[in-house]
């Protein structure tokens, strides 16, 4: 076993399972989610944005 093989002690994920939250567009500018964990933060940011959107529009803001 080289010391490549081993995993970190502080790496609490294999480097096998972890994979990017987000990727870039393979054409056209920006990024689109990958993962569960990138469309979670996408919809997080929707649902903000929609409830900013509301709360000035009804004179709460």
């Amino acid at each position: 076993m080289t010391e490549d093989d081993r995993e970190s002690p502080t790496d609490p994920l294999p480097t096998e399972s972890r994979q990017p939250w987000f990727r870039r567009n393979r054409s056209g500018p920006g990024w689109h989610p990958s993962s569960w964990q990138g469309g979670l933060i996408l919809g997080g940011i929707v649902v903000a944005i929609v409830a900013l959107v509301v709360l000035l529009r009804t004179g709460v803001l």
